[in-house]
């Protein structure tokens, strides 16, 4: 997925559309390569911490000296090779394209707003960083610390954090506070974009490496659907102990109270409605799918099945004596079984 990074970069900003909202103009790139008060508040009391280094990608492009940008570009490329495989740094026409990229007054907004939430060197996020991944070999001993770069993406937020096993790309301009009226300017839906803030730049970190480690099974049913996410959010709770459910969850707050109010209507109404193992996805779209709400239960939130996936695999592993290995065996129905879930 980083292959030509460079080159894509050129490209779409080549191709940019500016948005016309309210006599505004707004130029916005889409980089297909790609929280802050709560980040402190995961790291265990006692926890000895091992930062790691973060690559800034973000602060080198944009505090170079645009008046040497092929020499810094080339001096970047050894440093940030995520970014520059398959780059031709000595077409003129990309230079100029990337110069223009780096002086635009959207793009140099957004880096002054992560210069504002996250400081100058990003050392809390490094050390928040360095607990999850000591948390996650102990989840995974196979895992090993990815090199982890941040950049300024022009708010790609379907894109905004990639694990590539050796590689951690976080798009940190998304996840900067104060973006709110240009997420709006873009048309992104308000229960999409007040995740997009530094509350959410771990859990996001979290749920791209739970994706990647565990063991995915096909899914047939919807059964197998809530089983999945409920390993998920089994492991991205083991890395984030201290985060609220709530944000883990992408849930308000009003909506977190719904859920637990409502947790035995919720699998009242998947066993009545027998879609538990229903097949078809269109009949259970609006419990797996991103959305304002679900309509079927009045007050009931989206992706139900992230919420009642974790409470049956939590049932499963105190069941289960908390054997991980044999959670990452298991399929659906012997989660379901063993787990005895009957809220």
């Amino acid at each position: 997925m980083c292959e030509n990074f460079f080159v894509y970069l050129v490209e779409f900003y080549i191709n940019m559309n500016f948005l016309n909202r309210k006599g505004k103009k707004l130029g916005f790139l889409c980089i297909v390569v790609s929280g802050f008060g709560i980040l402190s508040a995961c790291r265990d009391k006692g926890e000895k911490l091992e930062p790691v280094a973060i690559g800034r990608y973000d602060k080198a492009l944009m505090e170079m000296d645009t008046s040497r940008i092929q020499e810094d570009l080339e001096r970047m490329a050894s440093a940030f090779p995520l970014y520059f495989e398959g780059a031709d740094l000595r077409d003129t026409f990309n230079i100029l394209r990337i110069k223009a990229f780096v002086r635009d007054p959207v793009v140099r907004q957004l880096y002054g707003r992560v210069e504002e939430t996250y400081g100058q060197d990003l050392e809390a996020l490094e050390q928040d960083l360095g607990a999850l991944f000591g948390r996650m070999k102990k989840l995974f001993p196979g895992f090993r610390n990815p090199d982890v770069y941040t950049y300024v993406s022009y708010l790609d937020f379907e894109n905004r954090v990639l694990y590539m096993d050796s590689v951690l790309s976080i798009a940190i301009d998304v996840y900067a506070d104060g973006n709110q009226a240009l997420f709006d300017e873009m048309g992104i839906p308000r229960y999409l974009s007040r995740r997009l803030n530094p509350d959410y730049l771990l859990p996001d970190v979290a749920r791209s490496m739970a994706l990647a480690w565990v063991p995915a099974r096909e899914a047939h049913d919807l059964l197998d659907y809530i089983v999945q996410e409920g390993k998920i959010m089994y492991v991205v709770n083991r890395l984030l102990p201290d985060i609220p459910a709530s944000v883990l969850l992408g849930y308000t707050d009003e909506q977190m109270a719904w859920c637990k109010e409502h947790e035995g209507d919720v699998w009242h109404y998947l066993v009545q409605q027998d879609l538990l193992f229903e097949t078809n996805p269109f009949q259970f779209r609006y419990f797996v799918n991103e959305g304002p709400f679900n309509p079927l239960l009045p007050g009931a939130p989206a992706r139900l099945a992230q919420f009642t996936g974790w409470r049956m695999v939590e049932s499963y592993m105190k069941r289960n004596g908390k054997d991980q290995d044999a959670l990452w065996r298991a399929g659906a129905r012997e989660v379901l079984q063993v787990s005895a879930y009957k809220p």
